[in-house]
């Protein structure tokens, strides 16, 4: 939007201006200063305030899609790396008081972590605080906190995970009273990150079909062969005593290798395929905190 292509928009102004002017140029036979009507200095200055505002509504227009592309660069084609490279200086022009920018900087988050940069990601967002923004919104507010609690999880924090979901819970309540279909993702949402906890810990009443499900509705590569490497480690964590199991990790793990995209979920895919056993265990220790041990 404007905000992100500010000078292409200014761009378009400046050539709304011009044109305007030409026009009301050509119709003045381009004697302006000197015309015996009063009022042709107001109405050519009307012919470029016209041309100004028209463009600037085609500079949106054109900012828009712009935006549209660069986002399809990392949800359509699943390329991070390129989307950093397009989008971080973009962003790092917005000022960083606007929801805009905490709006760049969680696609930014969530470019890291499909590269596996899972510390760069958490960075990206840490320090965000979308209430103290100039323009709060609700929404930006829970993609923050989402993305929070996706990557604690990533982590392996399932504590400091746990937390988030907690602020994911109060943004819902918010949203019953203001945005409904906001509340209906942001329910989803937790349902997804606590049975990926649960998941993750071995829990045998572990949600895995709405884990399957999130996959098969998944409309992004990234998230899907995150969804995948999930369930498949799982299924193999149950693969020692059920064979059956098993071969379900084995079948998710092939698929997330099927299309390579440079995404660290193929590598830690490739990993597991080739040394199955090389699974992250959870533990509690005497004081009841959470081990992981490989």
């Amino acid at each position: 939007m404007i905000v992100y292509y500010k000078w292409m928009a200014n761009l378009m102004m400046a050539v709304g201006a011009v044109l305007g002017a030409v026009l009301g140029w050509i119709h003045f036979g381009g004697n302006i200063l000197n015309n015996e009507n009063k009022t042709a200095i107001f109405v050519f200055a009307l012919f470029i305030f016209a041309g100004i505002i028209v463009f600037r509504f085609v500079g949106a227009i054109v900012a828009s899609k712009k935006l549209n592309q660069v986002q399809g660069i990392l949800y359509a084609e699943a390329d991070p790396k390129r989307f950093l490279e397009t989008f971080a200086p973009v962003n790092e022009k917005v000022p960083h008081d606007l929801a805009e920018y905490a709006n760049g900087q969680n696609w930014i988050s969530y470019a890291k972590e499909a590269m596996g940069d899972l510390d760069g990601a958490w960075d990206a967002i840490k320090e965000l605080k979308p209430n103290e923004l100039k323009i709060h919104a609700l929404t930006t507010s829970a993609l923050i906190v989402n993305q929070k609690a996706n990557l604690q999880i990533l982590r392996r924090d399932f504590e400091a995970a746990e937390f988030q979901i907690e602020d994911l819970k109060h943004l819902k309540e918010l949203a019953e009273k203001r945005a409904k279909m906001l509340a209906e993702n942001l329910a989803q949402q937790i349902r997804v990150h606590e049975a990926r906890i649960a998941a993750a810990k071995g829990m045998e009443n572990a949600d895995i079909k709405y884990l399957e499900e999130e996959i098969q509705y998944a409309t992004n590569a990234i998230y899907r062969k995150e969804m995948q490497l999930e369930v498949a480690e799982y299924y193999l964590r149950k693969g020692n005593k059920d064979k059956e199991s098993y071969d379900k990790a084995m079948a998710l793990l092939h698929d997330i290798v099927k299309d390579i995209k440079g995404l660290y979920t193929e590598k830690r895919a490739e990993e597991l395929i080739k040394n199955p056993e090389k699974l992250y265990t959870y533990e509690e220790d005497n004081d009841g905190f959470v081990v992981i041990r490989e």
